[in-house]
């Protein structure tokens, strides 16, 4: 009776890693952080719950006041 030998070559694939990705990701990661951050500085709102309730209002430093030109 024969003998059959099995072989399996596993061929390496050259994969190169692009150092910018990791980069690209927190700077988006942290523009997204900004621009909620000034979304929540810039509100206003109550919460109430069994304790009471508080209300909130906050103008961000990075906006104008809204008042018309004095002529």
């Amino acid at each position: 009776m024969d003998e059959i030998h099995e072989t399996h070559v596993v061929k390496e694939t050259e994969h190169t890693r692009n150092g910018a990705t990791p980069w690209l990701a927190f700077i988006v990661g942290a523009l997204l952080i900004a621009v909620v951050a000034v979304f929540l500085l810039n509100s206003h709102g109550t919460v109430s719950g069994p304790a009471g309730s508080v209300s909130f209002n906050t103008k961000s430093p990075v906006t104008l006041p809204s008042t018309a030109p004095a002529r």
